[in-house]
């Protein structure tokens, strides 16, 4: 069976023509920048620019936890509702040995570094590279899925 985005695709491209200008209200003092205090879009900023556009265009943000392998994942999933469209993102959010807390901040982590990516959203300092160049710690991929 062909994997189809199409549909999915030219909504978004519509939708990303109609976001807000993304605001950077979070705040991390322990990551410094050459200008001072790295600051980032939270959740709520990619919310504000994004979801009216989306709704607009018939598209949809969506999350699932799931247990495999003792190992918690996070899933987004950005869905085309009139189609049934939809690309995925799905990354390991911690091991069986995590508590709550643990899960609860890679959620928030991870969901908003999917939308990032998703909607192709420059949402955060960009450090060259840098820290994406250290080892690996996590086992993340991306898929496509569609109907």
């Amino acid at each position: 069976m062909e994997i189809r985005t199409d549909k999915l695709l030219v909504a978004l491209e519509a939708a990303k023509k109609e976001f807000k200008p993304l605001q950077k209200n979070g705040k991390n003092n322990f990551f410094k920048t050459q200008n001072g205090v790295h600051e980032y879009s939270t959740l709520v900023d990619i919310k504000n620019a994004t979801e009216e556009a989306l709704n607009a265009h018939g598209l949809s943000l969506y999350y699932t936890i799931t247990f495999e392998n003792d190992l918690h994942f996070l899933t987004t999933n950005l869905i085309h509702t009139g189609t049934g469209q939809f690309i995925q993102s799905k990354s390991v959010i911690g091991g069986a040995t995590n508590t709550p807390q643990q899960n609860g901040s890679a959620v928030t982590y991870y969901r908003r570094y999917h939308i990032q990516a998703m909607l192709n959203l420059e949402a955060d300092f960009d450090d060259d590279g840098n820290k994406a160049s250290k080892p690996k710690t996590n086992d993340n991929k991306t898929m496509q899925g569609g109907l």
